[in-house]
């Protein structure tokens, strides 16, 4: 995470203009960036960008094309590997992305910082997407400093003001722009008998009128106009009961906005009236192109005598009467022109960064940014010139479970696989942007429990969207890790049938649980099972199905972690006391009732000092200097840091503290859907290679945790009899024989 005290090295790249958000958004913000990047560009201005997975995103596209297009161009480079940057000013775009991913942030040092509110915190529902007072304090603690508050716009800027400190909100806001010469459209004076009337925006309810009434008002059904639709119509279907013969409705992306809009001849745009329109970014698009915009009367006060504003009741009226007074439809188109390049033109940002970095720029003209010393240039990203990589490419996709396990089984696989083929990663975990770390591109997919949507709609957004990534990347096998293989992999194998699929799926499931999952073993070309040293325990339905077997999977191996001086001083631990680790998720370190709270106080009464996993149950940690919050990946690799451990007894936890030979209590997660930690747990303490608990207590843990601490040793030492080894490698092994032109590791 960005500290509040960064300390970059000497030779840091300096950047002019650092954007931090979400460069995954697909409409308006995404748009909005690549337009200041450009605008950026071409006053002199040197811009970064920092991605994080956000909240708010349900697309697998990594970064926006509209973005990545400005990076091949040279205009701005991506910051992937997470060095130390200094920035003249840090631009954060959406609080929710800063929220709720602060913690991706590579360490960052700021002269200025601005919040941009794209959005008000609350949606029409009444869901609080973030909490500015909490995003407030998360970029004081980042940057040092308070930042600037920008709204996006007039009805932001009202929902905002009382929630942030008046000192910090900016008096103008921060308003989109555009290329107002790119997206001018030149159109005919030939006109039809009737009005050509259109609106672009995604196919969200909120985005649409909330009753058929207003609807029809707007967007007549009678064939009086045609209507154009482009982003989709669901919702006024679902009001009207089927779509009227005169409108033709496209899809979101079926064709560039801009050729849309040079067919229209009014722009008109009415959304539910509870939804707060931050901004309006294809209304913006609308008027530059040169259509005259029919809005709300609510927009007046954001785009000025730009556009036309009505009541739904005038708005047949005022477009009846433009239509048939072309003088008076010219002015408008005019007026409207001039008022876009004036406030939302190029040269209005231009203005509005130099102003922030206190610089003073001449009317219409760039700036020279005023750097006292010329700034190291970032290394320009050149993707357009990177050599072709002719290696077989294989995609990985994790499904969402309750901890590491998926993610980190593949990435098992994947170094293993590597260099012979190229790894590409699709996850549903929210740590998906580990898989960066290791050098592989990797895109989020949100889980069903992230989208909210329905099963049957989310199986076919999963189905798409892995559709979209093999289209993309065109890989020769597919990895699925996961216990139930999610209803649509069925389609996009029909539709690339000639890609080889293999199934990840590691054993010890609940006896009697599951049986209907294995079945869909049919999906797939190979089935891989993990191996696990408590097999024998094993009762579950996959103990006697068909599979390919291999040894327990880790991560690492044995000879890849550090020795314990150099693991604690990665961990910035004290060289010399007893360490434990306890990694039982999230709990309260003060309550002994509870499990963390009270392995904590048995360790403390051993005078062993104490690291937690889990940056949520530091509840009270500033109180206790023994108590130490870790948060690296892979842990494993410093295990040798600690003397014993009392984790729950997960495929990972489990096999990479018994194989690394860490001393261990285990305490296992009995909420779990599938995965029997229970016996897993119970067989190492049968076979004496560990201790186990089924719950926490001051009194039943200290005389356990006292002999892993003079025994602990010996006992865990028996693993090596029952270990086969590293099973990631074999696992490899029998993916790259699927893919041509690799042999297998």
């Amino acid at each position: 995470m960005a500290s509040s005290t960064p300390v970059p090295a000497i030779d840091t790249p300096t950047v002019d203009v650092l954007d931090v958000s979400d460069l995954r958004f697909a409409g308006g913000t995404a748009h909005s960036i690549a337009e200041e990047i450009k605008a950026q560009h071409n006053a002199g201005y040197s811009t970064a960008l920092i991605h994080l997975n956000g909240p708010l995103v349900a697309k697998v596209s990594p970064v926006n094309p509209s973005i990545r297009h400005e990076i091949e161009q040279g205009h701005a480079e991506l910051l992937v590997r997470g060095d130390p940057v200094r920035a003249r000013l840090v631009v954060i775009r959406h609080p929710a992305v800063l929220q709720d991913a602060a913690d991706q942030l590579p360490p960052i040092e700021a002269e200025h910082v601005v919040i941009v509110a794209n959005a008000a915190p609350h949606d029409i529902d009444g869901h609080e997407h973030y909490r500015p007072e909490h995003v407030h304090r998360i970029a004081q603690r980042l940057f040092g400093q308070e930042p600037r508050w920008a709204p996006i716009g007039p009805l932001v800027r009202k929902a905002i003001t009382s929630r942030v400190p008046p000192s910090a909100l900016m008096e103008s806001d921060w308003v989109n722009i555009i290329d107002v010469d790119a997206w001018s459209s030149p159109r005919s004076d030939v006109r039809g008998d009737q009005p050509v009337i259109g609106r672009h925006s995604r196919s969200s309810p909120q985005k649409w009128p909330r009753d058929a009434e207003t609807l029809r008002a707007v967007y007549p059904v009678d064939g009086s106009w045609r209507v154009q639709v482009l982003g989709g119509a669901e919702p006024a279907e679902a009001l009207l009961g089927q779509l009227p013969g005169s409108w033709d409705v496209y899809e979101f992306g079926a064709m560039p906005p801009r050729d849309f809009l040079a067919g229209l001849d009014f722009f008109v745009y009415y959304h539910d009236p509870r939804w707060i329109e931050a901004f309006g970014r294809t209304i913006l698009e609308a008027l530059a192109s040169g259509v005259p915009a029919v809005l709300p009367p609510h927009f007046e006060e954001l785009f000025g005598d730009a556009a036309i504003y009505a009541d739904p009741g005038d708005v047949r009226r005022i477009v009846d009467e433009l239509y048939a007074d072309r003088d008076a439809y010219e002015k408008q188109v005019k007026r409207a022109t001039a008022a876009v390049r004036a406030r939302f033109g190029y040269e209005a940002h231009v203005a509005r960064i130099a102003g922030i970095l206190g610089e003073q720029p001449a009317p219409g003209q760039a700036v020279t940014p005023a750097t006292e010393n010329a700034s190291p240039q970032l290394p320009q990203a050149g993707h357009a010139e990177e050599p072709y990589d002719a290696r077989p490419r294989i995609l990985f996709i994790s499904s969402n479970g309750s901890g590491m396990g998926h993610l980190t089984r593949l990435l098992s696989y994947a170094v293993r696989c590597a260099p012979e083929a190229e790894p590409h990663f699709l996850s549903l975990s929210q740590a998906a942007h580990i898989v960066g770390s290791f050098g592989f591109e990797y895109e989020y997919l949100p889980s069903m429990t992230a989208t909210g949507l329905a099963p049957a709609r989310w199986h076919a957004y999963f189905a798409e969207s892995v559709l979209q990534t093999i289209d993309r990347i065109r890989p020769t096998a597919v990895v699925f890790d996961g216990t139930w293989p999610y209803e649509g992999i069925p389609a996009v194998r029909e539709a690339y049938p000639d890609i080889a699929w293999v199934w990840s799926r590691r054993g010890m499931w609940k006896p009697g649980v599951g049986g209907d999952r294995l079945s869909k073993a049919a999906w797939f070309d190979v089935v891989i099972e993990p191996g696990d040293f408590a097999a024998p325990a094993d009762r579950g339905v996959t103990a006697s199905s068909n599979a390919e077997r291999v040894g327990p999977v880790t991560l690492l191996d044995v000879d890849d972690l550090d020795e314990r001086a150099a693991a604690r001083a990665a961990l910035g631990l004290d060289p010399e006391p007893p360490m434990a680790l306890v990694s039982l998720g999230a709990g309260n370190i003060n309550d002994t009732s509870d499990d963390v709270g009270a392995s904590i106080a048995a360790l403390r009464g051993m005078g062993v000092q104490v690291c937690v996993t889990r940056p949520e149950i530091a509840a009270g940690a500033d109180n206790h200097h023994d108590v130490h919050v870790v948060r690296t990946y892979p842990l494993s690799r410093h295990y040798r840091a600690f003397d014993l451990a009392i984790s729950a007894s997960g495929y990972n936890s489990f096999h990479e503290l018994l194989r690394f030979g860490v001393p261990t209590l285990f305490v296992p997660n009995r909420a779990t859907a599938l995965d029997n930690q229970a016996a897993r747990a119970q067989y190492a303490a049968e076979q004496r290679l560990a201790h186990q608990l089924p719950s926490v207590s001051v009194d039943a843990a200290k005389p356990l945790l006292a002999e892993l601490m003079t025994h602990g040793a010996q006992m865990v030492e028996g693993v090596r009899q029952l270990d086969p080894g590293n099973g990631a490698a074999d696992a490899a092994a029998h993916i790259t024989r699927l893919v041509p032109n690799t042999s297998a590791p």
